[in-house]
């Protein structure tokens, strides 16, 4: 064997592994990433943008601050990742630039600004917040039974979450004195231009995912499929899907405010097999309304050597 082949061979070996270990570990992110891309976007907002006139006046020890101003919201196109797939993002600030806090507080954003920022005895470092309401509230995206903005959070080593005005004033010598806020747009709801995409266009040709049981009771929480390949190609999939209804003739995702649970372990599915597939749904709801439903899992189907084709598999169940 002559030099250049000995070098040749020097250099290829190293080479294919650096590929080899690069394919596994960038392949489960690629699934995921893939599983969330598959996910119909959320519908549009027919009103993306709105300015709401507030005026608060607050107190703290013994000093009175006073603010008008305008809460200005927008809609900022669809957001992707890992915990909640694919999500609307939403900004809001003040008309004169001063800086809202965006915090996730009770499953909701809140934005607020802040009434106070520094140490308390026996608690450390404290943070206290005044919720200007979100846009989803006042664009009107979201209905709400209960909610007005006005909560007021607080964020230390000790203590987390919204305080009432009593143990804001008792505790921390915080007075909320007097706050008016713009009602909320009326009958924005969703866009119907929004266009509808049935994801299971995308479905894999020559695998069928049928369920085991013709029905199932609302306490289910597992559901049970038989996966069959009856194609040439060896799939990837990972453990690792989303809940479909059928709802006035067309298939809307549920249960979004739950993650969606993308892992990163690779399964292989192998050609010309049949395995039993079984769904937890518990992960979303521990008791679902009676209806038709469906779940969506990614997967991929090889094209070529590390070459792949995002599709997804999809599989009706009905709760009774």
């Amino acid at each position: 064997m002559n030099s250049k082949k000995i070098l040749l061979l020097g250099f290829g070996i190293p080479l294919l592994l650096v590929v080899a270990i690069a394919s596994f570990l960038i392949l489960p992110w690629l699934l995921i990433f893939i599983g969330i891309y598959l996910e119909p976007n959320p519908p549009t907002p027919m009103n993306k943008h709105g300015e709401f006139p507030f005026h608060l006046v607050y107190e703290v020890d013994d000093k009175q601050y006073t603010i008008d101003d305008t809460i200005i919201c927008d809609y900022a196109g669809i957001g992707m990742d890992e915990g909640h797939g694919k999500y609307i993002k939403w900004d809001e600030h003040l008309a004169n630039g001063e800086k809202i806090t965006q915090k996730l507080m009770s499953n909701e954003d809140q934005f607020s600004i802040t009434l106070f920022n520094g140490f308390v005895q026996g608690q450390g470092g404290t943070f206290i917040n005044y919720d200007l309401g979100n846009p989803q509230y006042y664009l009107g995206y979201k209905k709400y039974t209960s909610y007005n903005p006005g909560r007021v959070s607080i964020s230390s080593s000790t203590a987390s979450g919204i305080i009432s005005e009593d143990e804001l004033w008792n505790k921390y010598k915080i007075k909320i004195i007097e706050a008016k806020f713009s009602q909320p747009m009326v009958g924005n709801s969703i866009s119907t231009s929004s266009s509808y995409k049935d994801v299971a266009q995308n479905a894999a040709k020559g695998v069928t995912v049928i369920s085991q049981e013709s029905s199932y009771s609302p306490n289910t929480k597992l559901i049970i499929f038989t996966w069959k390949n009856d194609t040439d190609k060896q799939l990837t999939y990972e453990d690792s899907f989303y809940i479909q209804e059928k709802i006035d003739g067309k298939w809307q995702d549920v249960y979004r405010e739950k993650a969606v649970g993308f892992s990163q372990d690779k399964i292989s599915f192998d050609p010309h097999t049949q395995i039993t597939y079984t769904y937890d749904i518990s992960k979303y709801t521990n008791n679902i309304p009676s209806g038709n439903y469906r779940v969506v899992s990614p997967v991929l189907v090889p094209l070529k050597e590390r070459s792949y084709e995002a599709h997804v598999l999809c599989g009706e169940f009905t709760i009774n």
